[in-house]
């Protein structure tokens, strides 16, 4: 059985499909020809498209529903019992319980039914507490101000700066440790002097971080070996 839930005017936020509930993504393209469907994670799928048609999207889910599922089958659980779960650089455990998220000495007690979502809430609460401090630590020391500071979970980007100053930083940097979380807020607030990747913006951050090179490569490992959780 295929359900989908509208969120009114908004776009299409998720999908039920047999037993299982998808969130959808969506990467607008103006150049593509046609709609691209990735299952991005575990009950998450990620629809590239040159615009938003309601109707089209939910004909193209619909079309590709068995693959879906098969898909989904293949992904690996990130919060089955014994996986790693990261926050500041360190791996805790993954146990089972049917409480809220606790951490208790090396390990994490999440309940299984609703673990995704008590996960995404502890970075976010978490990401909201902590990293405000250390933006202002950063802006008063490269002299910098951004116009806002917002938080949006993402699978593939850990923060953004747009032409207006505002600055978005991903919550699941809470995954990170001390370090690599502060490389990605100057790598961001570099953005308010430098709006691109030049060498210039690279100059600027080495200002700050000498060490920013290495940083990087830290935070691409990092990437990697959390891939497959």
């Amino acid at each position: 059985m295929l359900r989908f839930k509208r969120p009114g005017p908004k776009r299409l936020e998720s999908v039920v499909i047999g037993d299982r509930e998808f969130s959808i993504s969506y990467m607008i393209r103006k150049g593509m020809k046609r709609m691209i469907l990735r299952v991005d994670g575990q009950d998450s799928l990620r629809i590239s498209l040159p615009r938003y048609v309601q109707d089209d999207v939910l004909g193209f889910v619909l079309n590709n529903s068995e693959y879906i599922l098969k898909e989904n089958a293949r992904i690996k659980d990130p919060y089955a019992q014994g996986n790693p779960f990261y926050f500041f650089g360190s791996a805790y455990t993954v146990q089972h319980h049917n409480k809220s998220l606790q951490i208790r000495g090396e390990d994490v007690y999440l309940d299984p039914l609703k673990a995704k979502a008590q996960s995404d809430l502890f970075y976010k609460s978490r990401a909201k507490e902590l990293l405000p401090q250390r933006v202002v630590y950063w802006e008063e020391r490269m002299g910098v101000k951004c116009s806002a500071l917002g938080f949006r979970l993402a699978k593939r980007r850990w923060g953004s700066c747009n032409a207006q100053g505002r600055i978005s930083l991903n919550p699941y940097m809470m995954k990170l440790s001390n370090e690599m979380i502060d490389y990605i807020i100057v790598h961001e607030l570099s953005h308010l002097v430098h709006l691109n990747h030049s060498a210039s913006f690279y100059g600027h951050i080495e200002q700050f971080l000498p060490d920013f090179r290495n940083i990087e490569k830290e935070i691409k490992s990092f990437t990697l070996r959390m891939q497959g959780f």
